[in-house]
C-alpha cells in the first residue's frame, strides 16, 4: 500500500497543477532504464528539468560522484515540498519555471555539465521558449556532455534539438503511461 500512495499524490498534484505538469504518472521503471541507458557515471555535475516528485532523482543520484552536485529544477511548490525530503546534499533545488530560471543568474554559476535530463512538457512552451532553452541547455553543458528528454508525447524536441546537437536519437517506451518518445542527445 505504502507504494501507491506516491503514485496516487503524483496524479493528484498533475491533475490540480492546471496544465503545468508533463505527465500524469510518475515514470515507470521502464522509462528509467531507457533514460539511463545511454549514460556513465559518475558524473560531477548533472542538472535535472522537472524532476517532479524525484523518481528519476534518486536515480540520478546514482550517478553523481560522491562530490558531485544534481541541481533540479521545478516549478510546482507541491513537488519542490517533496524533494527537499530527500535527504542528500549533492542536491540543490531551484524553484521556478524553467523558461525564466535557465536565463537568469541562478544559472551563471553553473558550467561544463556532464548531463541534463529533463521531463518538462515542451509541449506547453512557446516556439521562441522551447528554442531558448535547449540552447541554453547546449551551452550549459560540458564537451562530450548528453541531453536526454523524456516524457515527450510528439516528437516536437526533435528538430531544435539538431539545430544544436550532432548526435540525436529517438526512442519509444510504450510501457508508460502514456507512451512517450525519449530523446538522447550529445554535444561533441
Amino acid at each position: 500500500m505504502q507504494a501507491v500512495i506516491p503514485k496516487i499524490q503524483f496524479f493528484i498534484n498533475a491533475i490540480l497543477s492546471g496544465g503545468q505538469v508533463g505527465a500524469v504518472s510518475m515514470s515507470s521503471n521502464y522509462v528509467i532504464k531507457g533514460v539511463l541507458k545511454n549514460i556513465n557515471g559518475p558524473l560531477e555535475t548533472i542538472i535535472e528539468y522537472g524532476p517532479g516528485n524525484g523518481i528519476m532523482t534518486k536515480a540520478l543520484l546514482k550517478l553523481l560522484s560522491p562530490q558531485g552536485k544534481l541541481i533540479v529544477i521545478e516549478s510546482n511548490p507541491k513537488f519542490v515540498k517533496i524533494l527537499q525530503k530527500i535527504k542528500d546534499s549533492r542536491i540543490h533545488i531551484i524553484e521556478g519555471k524553467i523558461q525564466d530560471v535557465i536565463t537568469s543568474e541562478k544559472m551563471c554559476y553553473i558550467k561544463e555539465a556532464g548531463l541534463v535530463v529533463s521531463s518538462i512538457p515542451f509541449s506547453f512552451l512557446k516556439t521562441v521558449e522551447r528554442e531558448q532553452v535547449i540552447e541554453k541547455t547546449y551551452a550549459l553543458l560540458a564537451s562530450r556532455g548528453s541531453c536526454v528528454i523524456f516524457h515527450q508525447y510528439s516528437t516536437l524536441v526533435k528538430k531544435p534539438l539538431e539545430k544544436y546537437f550532432n548526435t540525436v536519437s529517438v526512442s519509444f517506451e510504450p510501457r508508460n503511461i502514456f507512451p512517450c518518445f525519449i530523446f538522447f542527445a550529445k554535444k561533441s
